[in-house]
């Protein structure tokens, strides 16, 4: 690319600089040119460069400028030795030659050193507001150098006091409230003060006028909680003042009925300037306002020592405004608690619900348990009783057996005794022999029948036994169904 300068320019030639031109003709440009020195014509017919023009396409002749030709390992040096860089020396040799007010000067026009011998080498930025958003936004060609070059003219321009705004950055259109409005001082506790309240002269000639109870019961809707009157030598001076709870709430109050007076066109500028002291039925007309320490002064006038009415000047931002965020604030925690113990509360009631269906579950169970328990302790009687009957039936049974055994013997005995004496002997040692064998079979009879005994009564108990396992276990069970 080329630039024809041609005659009568008007660019100023100094010993720095680079050449640009045609080849045919050559000039040494500045850096930095003053608009003072016809440098405006350049700017005219050069234009004053977009970034757009920043992105225009490389041809193949200059894909070389794509990449960095440039290396350096500036960051481990410092700002002075960095700034020696042989491309960028010269622009700040320039730059140490003006001052601050020269360099923010507006028309002022700058050259980019970064962009040397490239296609962007011939672009002049008008302000160091567009020159700095051109070596912050120059990415596609020698990003790196423009990258240092950047961080360089940044701590430049901060050491010497000149301020930059960002390139996109809104600067200085709007002016905020001014800080000295942002606090006033109000008298406190919060009062109001009605004027106009005097009403008829005695006898002596002294005024009277409203009451402090009365007074208040005619303001009864602002919630104002001592009311007082002005009195001097004449007697009422008709002026009275409304005091009202020393709180925010008391102050919003105070100031509602300030603002209901001054909405009716009653308040001090009208008292002061256009005061109608009757209404057209006759009744006096009260005028009412915010009252002030001046106010206060001459409601206090008349009114020795202790008798004097006490106030002090407060900040409305700590009495008010700081009093109604803590309001808000309390009552946000309040709402909170609130909620959380209503859901409490209805869990401890689900939770008494649970609670008393479960012990009716359990009464329940426990009646029923108690029903098993008698019918179970029915049903041991009723097998005891009958196994005490067939005990006694088998007693009886062997008693008898054993009776006719007996009697059988005797009957023997009997016949044997009635036999000839020559057997007699015979008969004896036969009855011996038998009498012996059957107390052998007899004994062995009895063993045999203790030993059936035994373990007739043994698997008798482990029946029991079982029996009343099966019990335990069914009830067991019963009573894991009923407390699930």
């Amino acid at each position: 690319m080329s630039l024809n300068l041609g005659q009568g320019n008007g660019w100023e030639v100094r010993s720095k600089g680079y050449i640009i031109g045609d080849g045919s003709r050559r000039e040494w440009a500045t850096w930095g040119q003053s608009a003072g020195k016809n440098v405006g014509r350049l700017g005219d017919s050069v234009g004053e460069i977009d970034h757009e023009n920043d992105n225009e396409e490389i041809d193949g002749s200059e894909e070389e400028l794509v990449s960095d030709d440039y290396d350096s390992d500036d960051s481990q040096k410092s700002h002075g030795s960095c700034k020696k860089n042989p491309w960028l020396a010269e622009f700040f040799e320039t730059l140490d030659g003006l001052t601050a007010e020269q360099i923010n000067e507006p028309a002022r026009q700058w050259h980019c050193p970064a962009c040397r011998n490239g296609p962007c080498s011939i672009y002049w930025y008008r302000g160091m507001k567009a020159f700095v958003a051109h070596v912050k936004t120059k990415g596609t060609r020698r990003p790196k150098l423009h990258r240092d070059f950047s961080e360089l003219l940044d701590e430049e321009l901060c050491r010497r006091g000149v301020i930059m705004v960002q390139s996109g950055e809104a600067y200085g259109q709007w002016k905020g409230l001014d800080k000295e409005f942002e606090d006033r001082e109000i008298v406190w506790p919060p009062m109001v003060i009605v004027i106009n309240t005097q009403l008829e002269q005695d006898e002596n000639g002294k005024w009277r006028g409203m009451g402090s109870q009365e007074l208040l019961d005619y303001f009864g809707s602002y919630e104002a909680v001592r009311a007082r009157s002005s009195f001097g030598p004449e007697g009422h001076t008709g002026m009275s003042v409304l005091i009202f709870d020393t709180s925010a709430v008391g102050y919003l109050e105070a100031e509602r009925l300030g603002n209901h007076f001054s909405r009716q066109g009653l308040d001090k500028n009208a008292w002061e300037h256009h005061q109608n002291l009757f209404n057209p039925d006759g009744k006096r007309q009260l005028y009412g306002f915010m009252a002030t320490k001046q106010d206060l002064d001459i409601l206090n006038q008349h009114s020795p020592g202790k008798l004097k009415l006490k106030f002090e000047w407060a900040s409305y931002q700590e009495k008010v405004v700081d009093q109604l965020k803590k309001m808000s604030k309390d009552s946000q925690e309040l709402i909170w608690y609130k909620k959380k113990i209503a859901k409490q509360e209805r869990s401890s009631k689900a939770l008494e619900e649970v609670f008393w269906l479960l012990s009716q579950k359990l009464k329940k169970l426990e009646e029923e348990n108690k029903i098993v328990r008698q019918r179970t302790q029915l049903y041991h009687d009723q097998n005891k009783e009958e196994m005490d009957s067939h005990e006694k039936f088998f007693k009886d049974q062997l008693k008898a057996i054993r009776d006719a055994t007996d009697a059988h013997k005797k009957e023997f005995e009997k016949s044997c005794a009635a036999d000839a004496h020559p057997r007699k002997e015979k008969v004896k040692s036969l009855m011996k022999s038998q009498s012996k064998e059957m107390e052998e079979q007899r004994e062995k009879l009895m063993i045999l029948h203790e030993k059936e005994m035994a373990e007739m009564k043994n698997k008798h108990v482990k029946e029991e036994i079982e029996m009343e396992e099966k019990l335990n276990a069914k009830l067991d069970q019963l009573m894991k169904s009923c407390t699930s």
